[in-house]
C-alpha cells in the first residue's frame, strides 16, 4: 500500500511540475490554444483544482487574508502595468461576446474610476487595493478558454480558472502577496451564494467574500468586492453598456445551448427572442412544441430588473456594501438614473430607427479589434430586429441613440474620475488610458 500511495504521489508530482514549474520557467505558461487542449485532460483539471485548493482557498481564513495584506509589497508602475497587459492580451482579446476585449477595457476603466479616489477604499491596505485593481480588470480572462456560460461542466468555473491563468502569467511583475490576493479576487467575483452541484458529479463551494475589519479598523477583503462592483458596473440596467452588453449575450447564450441558428433552430429562436425588442417592460410566454412555454423578458423588463437590484434600500447579498463605497454608489446612480430615463423614452416615444446607430454601440462595445465570435453575434442580434414589426421598431429610434450618447457620456465619466486619482497606482494607469479608450470607441 505504501508502495502504491508513493507511486500516485509521483504521477501527479509529474503533473503538478508541468503545470507548475519552478517560478523562473513559469511566465510564458500556455497559449489560449494550447490551454484548451490541456483541459481536456481529467489529470491536468485535477491539478488544477488541487493548486486552487491548496494555494487560494486556505486565504477563505480571514487572518490569512489579512497576513497577505499586511505584508510588504511592491509599488506599481505603468510599465509594470503595460507588461501585464501585453503578457494576458491574447486571453483577453478572445473572449466570448460580451467578456471579450471590450469588457475587460471598461472593467479596468470602472475598477480604477472606483479606486481613484475613494475614502473608504483608501482606508484599506495597500496590498488588498491593488489585488482589485488587477482583479476588476482581468477577472474574465478565461472565457476565451472555458466558455462563460459552460460553467459546471468540472469544479472550476471560467472565475477559478482564470485564477489560475492570472496568477501563472504575472510571476515577476507582481509580488507574491498580491498575485494570490488577486487571484483569489478573481476565483470569488462570479459571487454564488450556495453549493453548486457540477455535471461530473463534484460539489462547488462558494468563496468567503466577508468583508472584515482588522483591530485598528481598516477594511479587509476589499479585493473581491472591488471587482465585483466594476462587473456590477457593466450590467447596471442602463443604455450605454447593459443594454448592448444583453442583447449580444441572448445570441451566444443560444448558440452555446445547441441552437444551430444558421439552421432550423433560428426559427424556434427568433420566434421567442424577437421579444426582446418588445417596446415594454413585460414577459412574454412563448409556446414552444413539447415543452413549457418559453418566459421571454423583454429588453426593458430585463434592464429594468437590473436597475432595481441596485437600489441599497432593498440590501441583498449583491449590493450590500454599495454604500460604504462614495465612488461605487454614485458611479451606480448615474446608471440608474440613465435606465429609467432610457426606459421611459423606449415606451414611449417613436420615430424612425436607424439600427446602425445601435450596430456601432454592439461594436465598439465588443471592442477593436473585434473577434469573430462577436462579429457573428452582432448580425444575429440584426437579424432579430428585422423580424419586429414597424409600429414596435418606431420605438426605439430616441433610444438607440440614447444609447449610444451615453455610451460615450459613460466613458468621459470613468476617464475623468482616473484623471484625478488620488491613489498611487490609479496615477501609474492613466498614462495607458487613451489608448484604452481607443479600443472601445474605434468603430
Amino acid at each position: 500500500m505504501a508502495a502504491f500511495i508513493m507511486l500516485v504521489k509521483g504521477f501527479f508530482a509529474r503533473i503538478w511540475a508541468t503545470i507548475f514549474p519552478k517560478e523562473k520557467n513559469m511566465t510564458p505558461f500556455f497559449t489560449p490554444d494550447q490551454l484548451r487542449e490541456k483541459l481536456k485532460d481529467r489529470n491536468y483539471q485535477l491539478a488544477l483544482v488541487d493548486w486552487v485548493n491548496n494555494t487560494l482557498r486556505p486565504l477563505e481564513d480571514n487572518a490569512e487574508y489579512l497576513k497577505l495584506c499586511q505584508a510588504s509589497g511592491t509599488p506599481v508602475t505603468t510599465e509594470t502595468i503595460k507588461q501585464i497587459l501585453d503578457h494576458l492580451y491574447s486571453y483577453m482579446r478572445l473572449g466570448t461576446p460580451v467578456h471579450d476585449l471590450g469588457h475587460h477595457v471598461r472593467d479596468g476603466l470602472g475598477g480604477s474610476a472606483i479606486i481613484a479616489k475613494d475614502l473608504f477604499i483608501r482606508s484599506g491596505f495597500r496590498n488588498d487595493i491593488d489585488a482589485g485593481f488587477w482583479a476588476a480588470m482581468f477577472h474574465d480572462g478565461s472565457t476565451g478558454v472555458q466558455h462563460r456560460y459552460i460553467d459546471n461542466e468540472w469544479e472550476l468555473n471560467h472565475g477559478e480558472l482564470q485564477a489560475v491563468i492570472f496568477y501563472c502569467l504575472t510571476v515577476n511583475l507582481l509580488s507574491e502577496p498580491v498575485r494570490r490576493l488577486a487571484a483569489y479576487a478573481i476565483a470569488a467575483h462570479p459571487h454564488a451564494l450556495k453549493d453548486i452541484g457540477t455535471k461530473n458529479g463534484a460539489i462547488r463551494k462558494p468563496w468567503n467574500d466577508e468583508l472584515f475589519y482588522d483591530h485598528t479598523d481598516r477594511p479587509v477583503r476589499l479585493a473581491v468586492w472591488i471587482t465585483r462592483w466594476t462587473d456590477r458596473l457593466e450590467n447596471g440596467g442602463d443604455p450605454a453598456t447593459h443594454l448592448p452588453r444583453h442583447a449580444l449575450a441572448t445570441v451566444d447564450g443560444a448558440i452555446v445551448g445547441g441552437m444551430d441558428l444558421h439552421k432550423v433552430d433560428w426559427y424556434s429562436f427568433a420566434d421567442g427572442l424577437k421579444f426582446l425588442f418588445t417596446p415594454q417592460a413585460i414577459v412574454t410566454a412563448v409556446p414552444v412544441s413539447g415543452k413549457d412555454d418559453m418566459k421571454v423578458p423583454s429588453m426593458l423588463q430585463h434592464l429594468q430588473g437590473y436597475r432595481m437590484s441596485a437600489d441599497t434600500s432593498k440590501v441583498s447579498p449583491y449590493n450590500q456594501h454599495d454604500s460604504l463605497s462614495p465612488s461605487m454608489t454614485w458611479l451606480m446612480n448615474w446608471k440608474v438614473s440613465r435606465s429609467i430615463e432610457f426606459v421611459d423614452m423606449v415606451t414611449n416615444t417613436t420615430g424612425a430607427p436607424d439600427f446602425e446607430v445601435f450596430a456601432k454601440l454592439l461594436r465598439m462595445v465588443s471592442g477593436s479589434p473585434i473577434n469573430e465570435s462577436s462579429l457573428k453575434a452582432i448580425e444575429m442580434v440584426r437579424d432579430l430586429w428585422n423580424l419586429n414589426t414597424p409600429e414596435d421598431q418606431a420605438h426605439w429610434a430616441a433610444g438607440f441613440k440614447f444609447a449610444l450618447r451615453s455610451y460615450y457620456e459613460w466613458l468621459t465619466l470613468l476617464t475623468d474620475e482616473i484623471a484625478g486619482a488620488t491613489d498611487p497606482t490609479i496615477k501609474t494607469f492613466v498614462p495607458l488610458v487613451s489608448e484604452m479608450v481607443a479600443k472601445v470607441t474605434r468603430f
